[in-house]
């Protein structure tokens, strides 16, 4: 008997597709006048953005239709592969250098960025493996330890590239899931505080890091590099107002 394929939801459906309209429309106030200036058209990274954007919405339609267990039966290969691509772009000649960071293979006139991959990746997994072990989560080293190891091991591969952004995206998604399958406060606590301290020692490790943090004491020491964007803001407050 053929299993009935459940209606979407279209709370779910139509969330995303507000989220990626108001990304669109600020894609849209922030490059307008640099779009213009170099390349006389005043949509040209809109436009970009509509096509990325348009193959999102078909892949997300393609995607929904799968059933969720096709992604359980291949979590562990897919993560597997995404670990490879991290190790790969990190070869120089094969990754692709962009703004101090080796983070993009190049695949024909497209480039794609693996660590953006096991973001998606590490989340399959963990629901996987949290699923299955959801009771030993509450023991530290047997429960808690093993899949923070993963998570931590992908982040350092990361921040080798570096891309401390995409790193802490993937880490906090990361420890949410674990803690609502059940890790013990305690626990998390006590490993949030070497934590902070490591992500202080990477900020600090690395002037452009803390300089784009404190950039907002005074923007215009700056202007063109990390207070470029508090600066925009400003102007854009000025004459427009709070709803600009």
């Amino acid at each position: 008997m053929a299993k009935a394929r459940s209606t979407p939801d279209f709370l779910i459906v139509f969330s995303t597709l507000a989220i990626l309209s108001i990304g669109i429309l600020m894609v849209y106030s922030a490059s307008a006048i640099i779009s213009f200036h170099k390349y006389q058209d005043y949509f040209y990274f809109v436009k970009r953005q509509l096509l990325f954007a348009g193959l999102g919405i078909v892949a997300m339609f393609f995607v929904m239709n799968i059933d969720y267990w096709v992604w359980r039966k291949w979590a562990k290969v897919g993560l597997i592969i995404c670990f490879a691509l991290l190790v790969i772009v990190l070869i120089p000649g094969v990754g692709i250098l962009r703004n101090g960071s080796r983070s993009w293979l190049g695949i024909g006139a497209f480039s794609i960025q693996p660590s953006e991959f096991i973001k998606i990746c590490m989340i399959i997994f963990l629901a996987k493996f949290l699923s299955e072990n959801q009771k030993k989560i509450v023991l530290l080293m047997k429960g808690l330890l093993p899949p923070l190891a993963i998570v931590f091991l992908a982040f350092g591969l990361i921040m080798l590239q570096p891309d401390l952004g995409t790193g802490t995206v993937m880490v906090g998604a990361s420890l949410v899931m674990i803690y609502i399958a059940g890790a013990r406060m305690l626990h998390l606590s006590g490993l949030a505080m070497i934590g902070v301290a490591g992500f202080a020692a990477l900020v600090i490790a690395a002037p452009y890091r803390m300089k784009r943090i404190v950039s907002f004491l005074d923007p215009w020491q700056d202007p063109l590099g990390a207070g470029y964007q508090i600066i925009q803001s400003l102007y854009a407050i000025g004459p427009g107002g709070s709803w600009a």
